[in-house]
């Protein structure tokens, strides 16, 4: 691999945590989120109200 594929591998990697980390570890502090599961697998963050459950 030569440096501009290791260089954009690694960049495309941080995007990919930085993405991860912004949405699932900002659900984290937020009463109304939750997760989302499909059968054994996480599918995604739900926002929904108390009043909505």
């Amino acid at each position: 691999m030569d440096l501009t594929t290791r260089l954009l591998l690694g960049m495309t990697a941080f995007a990919v945590l930085g993405y991860l980390s912004f949405v699932y570890c900002g659900c984290a502090g937020a009463v109304d989120c939750h997760f989302r599961s499909c059968g054994r697998q996480l599918c995604g963050v739900v926002y929904s109200h108390p009043s909505a459950r």
